[in-house]
């Protein structure tokens, strides 16, 4: 039922006439050879830049295996090789609502701290999904130096449009107000999320107080700031003009079709509230995408560029929707992303160690 409701995203949809030869600055297109039938063999990744000015060439080939990505890093201690440890926190309560609570997976890194924070955002159509779905992601990042946060958020048909940005903006807030006992740097926090959490991470970068998304704030998170410093946002839903006017596609999430009312449609796209304080920005997507249109986050891009703004777009040439995001590199494009706007400091572990001896992870 739920690959029929996303296939369905297409049916009736306005293509955008975007051309991959009309890239902007910024864009790479990525290439993805001899793919497997599972998510985990062998694969060839060539890259190629494209620019207004510059036509498209071969940048680099390489040939990656799941088993070169960074392993999953060790909970015990006293391993012959040295490896950063991790501390696990499972099912906290982040939020109380009317109708149950909302829980997050903490990862920390072993060390003083503080770190930089990742809030992680599973993607399911604003519908579906859970906090374990971004398990292989926050591995990575956790490894990599992060508080990593995995939330569950509501979920619609029963709790439409705003409520789930409301969720993640709690969830900003909590991570910082609880910062003591997770060991959270509260200036350097980021978002990751992919497909409809893509869309949320993106909300979080572009909303501000003024526009009526945070949600009632309870007093135990009252005084601390939604910001994000930085946004990774993947197979994004950036904005809506690609679902027909009459369809009702999003009908169970957003209450009517874009004809019968597109101010909501308009209140519920990240590009709708992009603004001159808005968070550094990193986009991928894939452009075999059937189910959220890679033109979708071209135009977030476009948007923020002409705002004066950081972004960074990435088109996975030949990816679907699903293998984009079980593709692992794409991980390890963020944590680069994120070590650029997130650690213009060193990062203290444990042990008297520092960043650079964990870069054996990000190779």
């Amino acid at each position: 039922m739920f690959v029929l409701l996303m296939l369905s995203f297409v049916a009736g949809c306005p293509w955008s006439d975007i051309s991959l030869e009309q890239g902007s600055p910024l864009i790479w297109i990525s290439e993805v050879h001899d793919r497997s039938e599972n998510f985990f063999g062998e694969f060839t990744v060539v890259h190629e830049l494209v620019s207004v000015e510059v036509p498209a060439v071969v940048k680099q080939q390489e040939t990656s295996r799941e088993d070169d990505l960074p392993p999953r890093p060790r909970v015990e201690t006293g391993s012959k090789r040295l490896r950063p440890t991790y501390q696990t926190k499972r099912n906290i309560v982040y939020k109380k609502t009317d109708d149950g609570e909302l829980k997050c997976d903490i990862f920390m890194p072993s060390g003083r701290g503080p770190f930089p924070a990742i809030l992680a955002v599973h993607g399911g159509a604003w519908r579906s999904g859970t906090k374990f779905a971004m398990l292989r992601h926050a591995w990575r990042m956790v490894a990599a130096g992060y508080v990593v946060v995995a939330i569950d958020y509501r979920h619609a048909p029963r709790h439409k449009f705003p409520a789930q940005i409301h969720d993640c903006k709690h969830a900003v807030r909590w991570m910082r107000a609880n910062a003591d006992d997770y060991k959270i740097d509260v200036e350097r926090v980021g978002a990751f999320g992919y497909s409809a959490g893509g869309h949320l991470v993106a909300l979080l970068g572009t909303t501000n107080p003024q526009d009526g998304l945070e949600g009632e704030i309870e007093p135990s998170v009252s005084g601390f700031s939604s910001k994000i410093q930085c946004v990774v946002a993947g197979g994004a839903p950036c904005e809506f003009s690609w679902v027909a006017p009459d369809s009702n596609v999003l009908v169970y999430w957003l209450g009517k079709s874009r004809a019968e009312a597109p101010e909501v449609y308009q209140l519920a796209s990240p590009t709708t509230y992009i603004s001159a304080d808005d968070p550094p920005f990193y986009l991928f997507h894939g452009n075999s995408d059937w189910i959220v249109p890679w033109e979708s986050s071209f135009k977030m891009h476009q948007q923020l560029l002409e705002a004066n703004l950081n972004s960074q777009l990435e088109i996975a040439k030949g990816n679907g929707h699903l293998g984009t995001f079980s593709d692992m590199n794409w991980a390890q494009q963020a944590i680069v992303f994120f070590d650029a706007q997130l650690k213009e400091k060193r990062v203290q572990f444990g042990d008297g160690m520092e960043k650079n001896d964990f870069e054996f992870f990000n190779k």
